[in-house]
């Protein structure tokens, strides 16, 4: 069933939103009404790329749409028995809007992954990074242990859960990146290996 959004509740989701990003620009907007599209316009500059990112049917291609004001992408309508938007785009498309701005659509989130480890998620979520230092233990992955400060907050309604179920997505996104780089950096020394290896033995040859 479709929830309609009061401007109520956008307050609030939007307020939640920014405690939980600092210094980022949060914007409501709709598709439907394009409420809150000049406000997007405005961040758009020239000269400037800016990709969207989302899970597949949630409106980016209806959104690059309006922006630039021509249909350059395919879009479907909520799905009757979810209720939910329909995975159409299965390209990457760069578009370059009328002032000069370029945007990019994704074809879903999962096209995109963490890039730089280092530090990005004690900044963006410095919340629980504060309450961790609480914990009882040093290596608490804040999941059942006991003497958890993070699922403490969580059940005295100070932390949201959403907020900590979005934590252990990008903590598991960033072991996984970890790891890959980790792997194609060791196959990339073997391969180094291999080629000056081989650049010895070629000299030598030549050599004789």
């Amino acid at each position: 069933m479709r929830v309609e959004l009061t401007f109520e509740l956008q307050a609030e989701i939007t307020a939640q939103i920014r405690q939980r990003i600092k210094n980022i620009p949060v914007l409501a907007i709709s598709n439907e009404t394009q409420d809150g599209y000049d406000a997007l316009r405005l961040i758009i500059e020239k000269g400037k790329t800016y990709c969207m990112l989302g899970s597949s049917g949630v409106g980016k291609s209806t959104l690059l749409n309006n922006l630039s004001g021509k249909h350059l992408m395919r879009t479907a309508s909520l799905s009757h028995s979810t209720s939910k938007g329909r995975h159409v785009t299965s390209h990457r498309e760069l578009i370059v809007m009328d002032n000069g701005g370029i945007l990019i659509d994704n074809p879903g989130m999962r096209e995109v992954g963490i890039a730089d480890t280092s530090g990005g998620l004690e900044t963006t979520f410095d919340i629980i990074f504060s309450l961790s230092l609480n914990c009882r233990f040093i290596d608490c992955t804040h999941s059942n242990e006991s003497g958890c400060a993070v699922l403490e907050a969580v059940e005295k309604g100070e932390l949201e859960p959403g907020l900590l179920e979005n934590f252990r997505k990008m903590q598991r996104e960033k072991s996984f990146f970890e790891t890959s780089l980790s792997e194609r950096k060791k196959k990339e020394k073997i391969f180094g290996k291999i080629v000056k290896d081989y650049k010895k033995k070629n000299v030598k040859g030549k050599n004789q």
